[in-house]
């Protein structure tokens, strides 16, 4: 018969080595995330530059192509703009970057977001692709800087609870 010790230690190990593959995993998430925006800054550019495509309408459709946290960013976004209250983009931008900011996205990335708020739907074309430029090559450099950071903190993260369990059942025992 299974021993009340057995099950208590099988219980720390199961909630440890949980803990830390859920904390490896934020790391992977991350990366993700900062791919998804990429991937949308690159539409944004390319449906304004060549397709000259409104942003309200470009929004909307890409809120159905996106999961996530950038679908709810552009869902979010899209249902503002929908509404037609008469707010200014800015300030629907930077609600909608509030949904980044709860889900991990790096604070000189929201920074660079929120200055491409400043500039989207203001001024002409060719302005906007150059601030899409500039945070497309910082979200490059932050994609790279996350990536280095995942690879060496999930194995870290994976051993480390399980680990932690191990040594916390030698200490009850």
């Amino acid at each position: 018969m299974v021993s009340m010790k057995g099950i208590a230690i099988a219980l720390v190990l199961f909630s440890t080595g949980a803990m830390g593959l859920t904390v490896a995993r934020s790391f992977s998430h991350r990366v993700h995330n900062l791919r998804q925006l990429a991937n949308f800054l690159q539409v944004l550019e390319s449906e304004m530059v060549f397709a000259q495509t409104t942003l309200p309408h470009l929004i909307q459709e890409q809120a159905q192509q996106f999961t996530g946290e950038m679908g709810r960013f552009l869902a979010s976004m899209s249902r503002r703009l929908q509404t037609g209250a008469g707010e200014p983009f800015d300030r629907i931008w930077e609600d909608g970057l509030k949904i980044l900011a709860q889900n991990g996205f790096p604070q000189s990335t929201l920074d660079d977001l929120h200055k491409l708020g400043d500039v989207l739907g203001k001024s002409d074309v060719t302005e906007q692709a150059k601030h899409l430029k500039v945070v497309m090559q910082r979200l490059d450099q932050a994609l790279i800087r996350a990536d280095e950071e995942r690879e060496k903190q999930t194995r870290l993260w994976q051993y480390l609870g399980f680990s932690a369990g191990a040594l916390l059942c030698l200490l009850l025992l």
